[in-house]
């Protein structure tokens, strides 16, 4: 046993009617004690996964028989879900489904979108469980371990455990459970296909009409603190905050104003997080008094991130992004503080696995690597306009101070 890891994640080949029937009792309760054994090796507390038929359920039972955290992220909403990963394994993957999710420390929805069996979705919360389980072992001062329980002939489909494994980048840190090996072992070969769903779909190979954005909406909270008259004064300010912004961070791929109101997108929460706190400063440093404000502008600034539609606005025929993920983006804005830049946990869970992959490729060539950002947890906060509530943080440089969180 090694203390290496108190945190576990789970990536596993889900079970579908076929392999659920071929699979077999010995196979399954093989691959129990093959995961019960990489918990018990590890000494693992807390426990992150889907909840897909399969590995995933098996995974969060025996995480629960530990009296350990379980953790379950979703990429679409609960029933659909079930629908979709764990019904077609039959009835009694279905009541262990339910049991398990009534068990868990908690469950989270990673996107509200009801597009079912888009695989786009599946990456998405494979890689918000990952950063999701990065700051936890942080948090706790240790490391995040995965535990792939894979098919080695399956195809790398978005959201596989195949691409999980491509998305990790410390083998270091990497178990493995080969279901071809372990199926041969127990007398139930018959070869990767009978441990995979074998749907296919158009979404599957790439053709689905989501992509997944770090979103930004900023409001100036001060607004309407300045007269008409200052209006134009305060417009000059900007000019020159912009003009600092752009020699510090790398410009949005989308961006649109309307009124004391801004709205980008970008490919990476890296990107977002560098033009987010390159405006909050520069508003923060440059002199108002030069350019005729009695008073410092303060925005209030959301981070968030998800898959989201792309297209052009009919009407002006601007780039837009649009869909829940951006409303969503839009009511966390209104409870920023003035001054600073909040981000969800989703976006936080995105910054937090870029980074470090970004450490780890530094480590394997000699270099160094280090994060420019870091968080403070502010707390679930309520969300207007029946948008529930969020987990929110608070995003700050390093330079500024330690990497505690």
């Amino acid at each position: 046993m090694t203390s290496e890891a108190a945190i576990m994640l789970c990536a596993g080949q889900r079970l579908d009617a076929a392999s659920a029937g071929t699979m077999g009792a010995e196979a399954l309760a093989a691959l129990r004690r093959e995961i019960r054994d990489e918990l018990a090796r590890h000494a693992v507390a807390v426990g992150y996964a889907s909840a897909s038929a399969g590995a995933d359920i098996i995974f969060g039972e025996e995480v629960l028989a530990r009296s350990g955290e379980l953790h379950i992220f979703l990429p679409c909403p609960r029933d659909d879900f079930a629908e979709q990963y764990v019904a077609p394994a039959g009835e009694e993957w279905m009541a262990r489904f339910r049991s398990l999710v009534a068990s868990a420390t908690e469950v989270e929805i990673s996107c509200e979108e009801r597009l079912i069996g888009d695989d786009t979705l599946l990456r998405y919360n494979n890689q918000i469980l990952q950063g999701m389980a990065r700051i936890h072992a942080e948090r706790l001062g240790g490391h995040a371990r995965l535990l792939a329980v894979w098919s080695p002939e399956a195809p790398a489909d978005p959201g596989s455990p195949a691409d999980f494994m491509d998305q990790w980048p410390e083998l270091e840190h990497l178990s493995l459970i080969d279901l071809d090996d372990l199926r041969q072992r127990t007398g139930h070969g018959g070869g990767p296909s009978a441990d995979l769903s074998g749907s296919v779909s158009a979404l599957a190979i790439g053709l689905s009409p989501l992509v997944v954005r770090a979103i930004l909406f900023a409001d100036m909270a001060t607004y309407t603190s300045f007269s008409d008259e200052q209006v134009p004064l305060l417009w000059d300010f900007l000019a020159e905050v912009q003009q600092v912004v752009e020699a510090r961070a790398k410009p949005p791929i989308l961006i649109n104003t309307w009124g004391d109101a801004v709205h980008a997108a970008a490919e990476t929460a890296l990107d977002l997080a560098g033009y987010a706190l390159a405006l909050v400063d520069a508003i923060a440093t440059l002199d108002p008094e030069p350019f005729g404000l009695a008073n410092r502008p303060r925005f209030r600034v959301a981070l968030h991130a998800g898959p989201v539609y792309v297209g052009l606005q009919p009407l002006t025929g601007r780039s837009m992004v649009y869909g829940h993920h951006v409303n969503r983006a839009a009511r966390i804005e209104t409870v920023a503080a003035p001054g600073e830049a909040y981000a969800s946990q989703h976006f936080v869970a995105l910054l937090w696995a870029e980074m470090d992959s970004l450490q780890h490729e530094a480590r394997l060539t000699g270099g160094t690597y280090r994060r420019p950002y870091r968080v403070e947890y502010v707390g679930r906060v309520k969300l207007p306009k029946h948008f529930g509530s969020e987990a929110l943080y608070r995003l700050l440089p390093t330079a500024d101070t330690s990497n505690e969180r």
